[in-house]
């Protein structure tokens, strides 16, 4: 999630997918998702204070720079977390409790890895009809066996010319769209159309 995509790209990671991606592997993780799980079960059932708890036990993880991770922090509130901004991209939605109960059920079924925490890998769905929280996973008798937990964030596509930043954060993720056009139907790398 962050800045409103360009018009032809259908999904994102963005920082805090990203972040959630990045934070949930290697040694250590358990306890970080730990820490963020609870700091965001605290703040329930309103969740004010979210855009910190993120900054402190997610971004400062992934993101040294604090300059960056405030600049990343008001854009969170901006457009997605504070209620009260002028500009939000889904007025009138409980973003907000939308995506820490949907993020809280993510990092439970990365918890219920037998040995470890399952990695999660998140990305931002664009052209929902309407703004909601998906977590795809493997279970086995009440324990996550596959490989990751996914997390996906839908949403329509918020208004504005979009653009400022990449659809896609990182080296190792790749997206692609498959859909027709024209007469043909052709699949495209998502980072190819920004």
């Amino acid at each position: 999630m962050g800045p409103a995509p360009i018009k032809n790209v259908p999904c994102a990671k963005g920082a805090l997918c990203y972040c959630l991606d990045e934070f949930s592997k290697g040694p250590g993780a358990r306890s970080r998702i730990e820490r963020l799980r609870d700091a965001i079960a605290a703040l329930a059932p309103t969740f004010a204070g979210l855009t910190e708890v993120f900054d402190r036990y997610l971004m400062a993880h992934v993101i040294a720079d604090a300059e960056e991770r405030q600049r990343l922090a008001a854009n969170l509130d901006a457009f997605w977390l504070d209620s009260r901004s002028p500009r939000p991209f889904f007025p009138k939605q409980p973003v907000r409790e939308i995506l820490a109960k949907g993020i809280l059920e993510t990092l439970d079924l990365s918890l219920k890895g037998e040995k470890r925490a399952v990695p999660i890998n998140a990305w931002w769905v664009l052209d929902s009809a309407e703004l909601r929280v998906l977590n795809l996973a493997d279970i086995k008798e009440g324990v996550t066996v596959g490989g990751n937990v996914t997390l996906l964030i839908m949403t329509s596509r918020p208004k504005g010319r979009g653009g400022a930043a990449p659809p896609i954060l990182g080296d190792l993720a790749e997206a692609y769209v498959t859909e027709r056009q024209g007469r043909a139907v052709t699949t495209r790398r998502v980072r190819d159309l920004a």
